[in-house]
């Protein structure tokens, strides 16, 4: 029998190609060179990316509960890889910047939100006793990506032109991402009982809501804006890095790109640990933890002239930003149940999107409005205390739905 933790790694290879997206960087000038773009321009697909990214993903719950997660995982894989491919290829059209959003932005980022929500899924019904770790682990790829990504697209590039990157990318993704799919199966139940084949799983409890059910609840209000806030530094963090780190602490561009990639290595870690923690200890409380750790690394980043006060508070925003990714399925899960994980999931993934928009351009808009950096991670600071209420507050299980009884006729 196949043990359970291989569909998690399954998962975290999986996300290790799709957390690309965070190597978008490496991409951006020489697509300027190459084609003319500004800064403006070569930003853009990375928006539509995240945002068809994170808007997809409540209909990519939908689509794995009428389908087979193996099928919406092949869909995905389709999507992403010809989403690259085709990205490739409209370097050389006529209207490249419009056919990379579409090929790159709308269907590698509707294929992505496919693959991510089918592989937490899966992971989450396998690993049911260990839930948070299994979904931190997952999800751990997408964080660590740009460690293996980067490097790699950035070779590429140097070697082979950044049009014949995409191609090559394209195909190696959706070959390896195809070959994935099988194993983004759920435990099948066995017809002589109720528990799932090869899994520790227990039948399904009764504290499970339909989404519809779910958004009429405080907790669902509570956990949105936590999972918003929790990431807010994150974005801010992850946009500006190495930008920082030049024009702040008087790092050269190398040291600078070495410094995000101790960065990336936090976000990765941030994953397991608090999917860990949210294993053993109550939501509420671990989420008042990330909001802490905000906090303190928010009023260090004031102060992030120097390179140990720079590489400690971003540190710690990323790590706390991925932690997020592994701390909000497991709350969904706890708090609403794991029959409708996949829907219930997408819908509060919104909350990922909207930090990943206003986090950035919150950011730009202080710089550019005071010219310095301490109102942006002020701005943090006091963000993350509204989070800390939020989750002392709002954040706990929702109480079980009224359930009507019919009344029999006499």
């Amino acid at each position: 029998m196949v043990n359970r933790w291989v569909y998690v790694f399954a998962g975290l290879v999986a996300n290790l190609l799709l957390g690309t997206i965070y190597s978008w960087s490496v991409f951006r000038k020489p697509l300027e060179v190459l084609l003319g773009w500004g800064s403006f321009e070569s930003g853009i697909p990375f928006s539509i990316f995240l945002l068809f990214f994170a808007a997809c993903m409540p209909l990519g719950g939908r689509v794995l509960r009428a389908y087979s997660s193996r099928r919406v995982a092949l869909l995905g894989a389709l999507l992403v890889g010809g989403g690259w491919i085709l990205s490739g290829f409209a370097l050389e059209t006529q209207s490249p910047l419009l056919y990379v959003i579409l090929f790159y932005g709308v269907m590698a980022g509707s294929g992505v939100a496919l693959i991510y929500n089918s592989t937490i899924t899966v992971s989450s019904h396998w690993i049911p006793e260990r839930r948070g770790l299994a979904v931190g682990l997952t999800v751990l790829g997408f964080g660590i990506s740009p460690l293996v990504t980067a490097p790699l697209a950035n070779y590429l590039i140097a070697s082979q032109g950044v049009k014949n990157s995409f191609i090559i990318l394209g195909g190696v993704y959706g070959l390896i991402l195809l070959a994935l799919s099988p194993l983004m199966m759920l435990p099948r139940v066995e017809t002589g009982g109720g528990q799932m084949r090869g899994s520790t799983q227990q039948p399904v409890g009764p504290r499970e809501f339909t989404p519809g059910i779910m958004v009429r609840t405080s907790s669902f209000v509570g956990l949105w804006l936590a999972y918003a806030l929790g990431t807010l530094g994150g974005f801010i963090a992850i946009s500006q890095a190495a930008k920082f780190g030049q024009e702040v602490v008087r790092l050269s561009p190398e040291l600078a790109a070495a410094a995000t990639g101790v960065f990336a290595v936090f976000n990765g870690l941030g994953r397991p640990l608090f999917g860990y923690l949210a294993d053993r200890m109550k939501i509420n409380i671990v989420s008042s933890i990330s909001f802490l750790l905000s906090i303190v690394a928010a009023l260090l980043a004031t102060q992030a002239s120097t390179l140990p006060i720079y590489l400690i508070s971003y540190s710690i925003l990323w790590l706390v930003f991925g932690g997020w990714l592994a701390l909000a399925p497991k709350a969904t899960s706890l708090f609403f149940g794991i029959q409708n994980l996949s829907v219930n999931y997408g819908i509060v993934f919104t909350a990922y999107g909207a930090s990943a928009l206003a986090g950035p351009t919150l950011s730009a808009s202080l710089w550019e409005l005071l010219g310095h950096y301490s109102p942006v991670f002020m701005t943090v600071a006091a963000l993350s205390v509204l989070g800390l209420a939020v989750s002392n507050l709002l954040l706990k299980p929702p109480a079980m739905p009224e359930r009507k009884i019919p009344v029999k006729a006499r």
